[in-house]
């Protein structure tokens, strides 16, 4: 599992839990929404709803309900601050690497100045989340199908999302550094 990827489902988790609600957090397979939850199912009143929905907005989660589920997705804030949070360090590409590929195209991403979210932009940054998701191989391989959709947006003019993927990435990448590191020592 990706780091980034698992701190966003705990933090819509912690979100739900502290605001009395319960239920499953789950990633979504495919499609817009990045999560799903049960936790309307667990709800008495419209209240309880009301208010549990309100944590995860304040969390930085938008939350839209479908079929008796929450369908939740990081917001525009929520995934800026992912942006930022690598804006003062950004990923050594190891050349020679494995995951070299992943290490220049995050380190290419956020180079891109953060910018108001369109929607390609934002389906670019979960779609990179969702792959992220996957095991090492699909995500090297997948990673294919992320740069066809930047260039995609680049001949539209529109570079939003590129940072915040780049820093999804960039955050997959030093994971699996730390735990080849701590392999190496064991």
């Amino acid at each position: 599992m990706a780091a980034v990827s698992e701190s966003l489902r705990a933090m819509a988790r912690e979100a739900l839990l502290h605001a009395g609600g319960r239920g499953f957090m789950r990633f979504a397979p495919s499609g817009g929404a990045l999560l799903i939850t049960d936790a309307p199912r667990h709800c008495g009143e419209e209240a309880d709803r009301r208010r549990l929905c309100g944590a995860l907005r304040t969390a930085g989660f938008l939350c839209r309900e479908e079929g008796g589920l929450w369908m939740l997705s990081p917001d525009d804030a929520l995934l800026g601050r992912l942006g930022a949070a690598w804006q003062e360090a950004p990923p050594l590409v190891d050349w020679d690497g494995l995951l070299e590929p992943a290490q220049e195209l995050a380190a290419r991403f956020l180079k891109e100045e953060p910018l108001p979210m369109s929607r390609s932009g934002r389906q670019l940054a979960l779609e990179m989340l969702r792959l992220l998701w996957q095991d090492e191989r699909r995500v090297l391989t997948g990673l294919d199908g992320i740069r066809a959709r930047a260039a995609e947006m680049l001949r539209e003019g529109d570079r939003s999302g590129m940072r915040e993927a780049g820093a999804c990435l960039a955050g997959w990448c030093k994971a699996r550094v730390q735990a080849a590191k701590q392999e190496f020592v064991l």
